[in-house]
């Protein structure tokens, strides 16, 4: 939720939660009306910050202050100036800037020589870890909603400055292809509720030209649940440390060994089902305003 989380993954479900931003931004400033930092990079910086200068304003006519506004994408030095002078300009000069994504001293430094206004800083994993050792981030972001009593779900996007934080809409799943030979030949993210295009095609969804037929191959669904209804539902061997360690070295066999050299590995094909890579480039478009 809205705040100063160190993360942001629950302030981008809490606005994906709403059927718009500013809705949920005015939600979040009627439920924190004395502490209220409105996260702006969910959907496109630029709209979100128009949409806290009007919750802003609206929050100063019942007496109350929006403290900040909070960014954890893009370019940060430029994207605060900008936010800064919009804010300026609608006259919300109190309203500070919050920044965080993976800061560290030397990023904080060298923002802070371009001169950025910024009231706080969020530092999370670059503290809290050992960052010159091996790190795994983990994030949630909400991909799909389904009211009660509806039998279809909504997608839903995330959509930064930075292209690693673009989401997947949909009800995922992932299908694992194998060779003839036992070695596994790419991983598919699908919409389980969606059609497989015949070729079996997936897309990188960093490089669209980098594409891979999985036609004709064994697969196996990898993703299993853990609870349903709040009742844990996965086996309890399939919960056990030393299984899991026993499913992760057979795993491994399964790599060609280009795959598992420590210099310039050869890359291991992962991407988006080409039915879902059309629809997610889709919804950026409607969101950027382009379609």
């Amino acid at each position: 939720m809205f705040g100063i989380p160190v993360s942001g993954t629950h302030a981008h479900s809490w606005v994906m939660s709403f059927p718009d931003e500013l809705t949920a931004f005015r939600a979040y400033a009627e439920s924190f009306p004395n502490n209220c930092v409105l996260l702006v990079d969910t959907y496109d910086v630029e709209q979100g910050v128009r949409n806290a200068i009007t919750v802003g304003l609206e929050m100063r006519e019942r007496g109350q202050r929006l403290s900040g506004i909070r960014i954890d994408s893009g370019d940060l030095t430029w994207l605060s100036k900008m936010a800064r002078s919009m804010l300026d300009e609608a006259g919300l000069e109190d309203c500070g800037i919050v920044l965080s994504n993976d800061l560290d001293e030397y990023t904080i430094r060298s923002i802070r020589n371009e001169g950025v206004e910024v009231m706080s800083w969020g530092v999370g994993t670059k503290l809290a870890c050992a960052y010159d050792q091996p790190t795994l981030g983990g994030v949630y972001k909400l991909s799909a909603t389904r009211k009660e009593g509806e039998s279809t779900w909504t997608d839903h996007i995330k959509i930064s400055g930075s292209a690693q934080k673009l989401t997947t809409p949909g009800v995922l799943d992932v299908r694992r292809y194998y060779l003839d030979d036992g070695r596994i030949a790419g991983d598919m993210v699908f919409d389980v509720n969606a059609p497989i295009n015949e070729k079996e095609v997936i897309v990188d969804p960093y490089d669209s030209l980098r594409r891979k037929k999985l036609a004709g191959k064994r697969y196996e669904t990898l993703l299993k649940p853990l609870a349903r209804n709040g009742q844990c539902v996965l086996p309890a061997e399939a919960r056990d440390a030393m299984a899991a360690r026993e499913r992760t070295i057979a795993g491994l066999g399964t790599l060609d060994e280009t795959q598992k050299r420590l210099l310039n590995p050869h890359t291991y094909p992962v991407g988006l089902e080409r039915g879902l890579f059309d629809r997610r480039s889709a919804l950026v478009a409607k969101m950027k305003g382009f379609e």
